[in-house]
């Protein structure tokens, strides 16, 4: 019984686990670089690393900001905070229909900027089961590579 309970809550953790907090001295050196060549005006920036990216979320204006670069400095994606009121109504509709018992603590639009393809982005903030959905514009889950 104890193994099936550790099981079961590793596999809760599990998809939390998606994005790592890192220091900025974890950072590629080009990938820093270009945030600060790129954005100047940032303030309070924090690392992650995740699926191959290395994501810097700061303030700018006032305005939670995300960057996504790969090693190379380049940037993969870009994103601005949003309210949870103000997200389009399909993905409202979709969070209420399919994950009714979770609790959303932020959103992100997110722009691919290889495709121009926008998503977004919400944060779970149930301490045990914290994870992240991604939805398209009209609404549909978009499935998320596993971290190597």
């Amino acid at each position: 019984m104890k193994i099936s309970l550790l099981l079961f809550a590793a596999l809760l953790w599990g998809p939390a686990s998606h994005a790592q907090a890192i220091p900025a001295d974890q950072v590629p050196p080009l990938a820093f670089v270009a945030l600060q060549e790129l954005y100047p005006q940032a303030r309070n920036v924090k690392w992650k690393k995740a699926q191959g990216w290395y994501q810097a979320s700061y303030s700018q204006s006032q305005v939670r900001r995300l960057v996504r670069f790969n090693t190379n400095g380049d940037v993969e994606a870009t994103g601005t905070a949003v309210a949870l009121g103000t997200l389009p109504l399909p993905v409202r509709r979709t969070l209420t229909d399919h994950y009714p018992s979770r609790t959303i603590c932020q959103a992100d639009e997110i722009t691919n900027t290889q495709t121009g393809s926008l998503t977004y982005e919400m944060a779970t903030c149930e301490s045990f089961i914290s994870s992240t959905i991604v939805l398209t514009a009209n609404g549909l889950k978009v499935p998320r590579a596993r971290q190597q």
